[in-house]
C-alpha cells in the first residue's frame, strides 16, 4: 500500500529501459504545513504547564530529565536542533515513561493529569488534550502523497497523516522520501496529526535498521528511540563526519 508503482510510459519497440534516477541519500529537512503552532502542540504544552509548573512540578520533572540525559546525553544550548531536542525531552518525560518508579507502563504524568490523579493539579480533559496524553513517538519512514503514510521502523506501525508534507527532492519511488522522528496525536477517524516539528535522520540509517530487524524482537530490544536519539546527537556534534550507523553502535 505504501509502495507506489512506477508510471507506465510508452516506448518505441526495442528501446532500452531508461536508467532509474539516483536516489538522494542526504538528510531531507523536514517540511510540514503549519508545523510550529498547531492545536495538537498547544494541547501538549497545556498539559506540560499543568504538570511541570512550580516547585512541585520541577520536582516531578527533575528525575526524568536526569534519566534522559543519562540515556541520550545532556543537551547544550549550542547543540544543533536544541529547541526541538528540548521539546522532545519534555514530551518524553510527560507522555512516554511511567511517572515514577512504582508506576506501570502507560501511567505517565500526562495520563495522570488528564484523569485528575495529581493532587493540586487541574488540567481540563478536553478531547484533544486526552488524545495528546496518548500521543506516540517513533522513527518513521515518510511516504508523501494524498494521503501521506508513515511507517515506524521500531514498532512497524503504519499510520495515515492528516498534515500535508513536502515537497521532497526526487527519490526512488519504492523508498521513503524521508526518515523522521515524529510525535503524533491520534484522531478518532483513524489518522494522526503531527504534534511537533519533525526531526530528520539520514536515510542511510535504514540499511542498518533493516539488517538488524530481528533484534526488534529480542529480550533486550535494539535500537530504542533513546539509542537513536543518542546516535543522532553524537552524529551532529561530530559535524556528520562519521556515519550515524557508527554512532549508533558506539556505546
Amino acid at each position: 500500500m505504501l509502495r507506489r508503482a512506477r508510471p507506465i510510459v510508452p516506448r518505441a519497440p526495442g528501446a532500452p529501459d531508461p536508467a532509474p534516477p539516483e536516489p538522494s541519500r542526504e538528510i531531507v529537512w523536514a517540511r510540514v504545513a503549519s508545523e510550529l503552532e498547531t492545536p495538537a502542540s498547544e494541547a501538549l504544552d497545556a498539559i506540560a504547564a499543568a504538570v511541570f509548573d512550580g516547585a512541585a512540578g520541577q520536582a516531578r520533572l527533575a528525575p526524568l530529565l536526569a534519566r534522559f540525559d543519562a540515556e541520550v546525553g545532556s543537551l547544550a544550548a549550542d547543540d544543533p536542533d536544541f529547541d526541538l531536542l528540548a521539546l522532545t525531552r519534555m514530551d518524553w518525560a510527560l507522555c512516554d515513561v511511567p511517572a515514577d518508579a512504582r508506576a506501570l507502563p502507560g501511567d505517565s504524568w500526562a495520563w495522570r493529569a488528564i484523569h485528575g490523579r495529581i493532587p493540586g493539579v487541574r488540567c481540563d480533559p478536553t478531547p484533544l488534550r486526552t488524545a495528546a496524553a496518548r500521543s506516540l513517538t517513533g522513527l518513521f519512514e515518510v511516504y508523501p502523497g494524498e494521503p501521506t503514510w508513515v511507517r515506524d521502523r521500531i514498532s512497524g506501525l503504519v499510520l495515515r497523516l492528516f498534515d500535508g508534507v513536502g515537497p521532497f527532492p526526487e527519490v526512488d519511488r519504492e523508498r521513503p522520501a524521508a526518515l523522521w522522528e515524529l510525535r503524533l496525536v491520534p484522531d478518532q477517524s483513524g489518522g494522526c496529526f503531527v504534534a511537533r516539528p519533525p526531526i530528520d535522520y539520514p536515510l542511510e540509517l535504514l540499511d542498518t535498521l533493516e539488517a538488524e530487524f530481528s533484534r526488534r524482537f529480542a529480550a533486550s530490544r535494539w535500537p530504542t528511540m533513546q539509542d537513536l536519539r543518542r546516535a543522532r546527537l553524537r552524529y551532529l556534534r561530530a559535524g556528520k563526519r562519521s556515519p550515524i550507523e557508527r554512532m549508533l553502535r558506539w556505546r
